[in-house]
């Protein structure tokens, strides 16, 4: 069985552009808050895509998506059984730890043992509150955990022609099964631009439109700026 998860500089990273100090920071910042130890990971940009892309992409989706594939690949080389995965305009629920700690409660043990993915925020709400539910086509990938195997899966399934990767992510919850998220969201975004490819301020209207229609205070529940 995967025991709680454990999360250090070894297997937590946040995208980031180098040229944005400033939104590293901001994020450090927040880290240091929550007592986490992630890495900075240099995100991609237009100029330094390896890997093909269907060209229904525009170049900012493409640098994106680059980002994520390149941390799969570093998910494999390095055996990690699973990772940590955030955007630069993230900001964590002030409880997302006991939240998430609340999965092995509410999630059969054998299902954690070969879980793809865990999405800490995601594109539309769910019906039942508090409460880890599986997952089949939640996009976003401001901030989820995925398991090896899930690392493995869309680099294989992509390997000829990659995609966007919220659509990459949204496929592996379909076809592979064992994704998870719950609401309220254990992250959500900002609503600033981030420069890396995320469509901020739609992702921002829904989040609040959401969170609204159920009570739920952004303002007391989620670390929007550094104290």
């Amino acid at each position: 069985m995967i025991p709680p998860f454990f999360f250090d500089k070894t297997n937590s990273f946040c995208i980031s552009l180098d040229s944005r100090s400033d939104r590293w920071e901001r994020m450090r910042k927040q880290f240091e808050f929550f007592d986490m130890d992630v890495q900075r990971w240099s995100a991609s940009t237009p100029t330094t895509l390896i890997d093909p892309f269907f060209d229904s992409l525009n170049s900012a989706e493409r640098a994106c998506s680059q980002s994520h594939i390149n941390i799969y690949r570093h998910i494999l080389k390095n055996n990690l059984e699973y990772a940590l995965i955030l955007e630069d305009d993230g900001c964590f629920n002030y409880h997302w730890k006991d939240m998430l700690e609340n999965i092995y409660k509410q999630i059969p043990s054998s299902e954690m043992d070969r879980f793809s993915m865990i999405l800490l925020n995601a594109s539309e709400p769910i019906d039942a509150l508090f409460k880890w539910v599986p997952q089949k086509e939640q996009y976003l990938t401001g901030g989820y955990i995925i398991s090896n195997r899930g690392a493995k899966w869309i680099l294989d399934y992509y390997r000829d022609m990659f995609a966007s990767a919220d659509w990459m992510t949204t496929r592996l919850q379909l076809y592979m099964g064992c994704a998870y998220s719950f609401f309220p969201w254990l992250i959500i975004q900002e609503g600033k631009d981030s420069n890396i490819g995320t469509k901020f301020n739609e992702d921002h209207a829904k989040v609040v439109d959401c969170l609204s229609a159920i009570d739920y205070s952004i303002q007391k529940n989620y670390y929007l700026e550094a104290p």
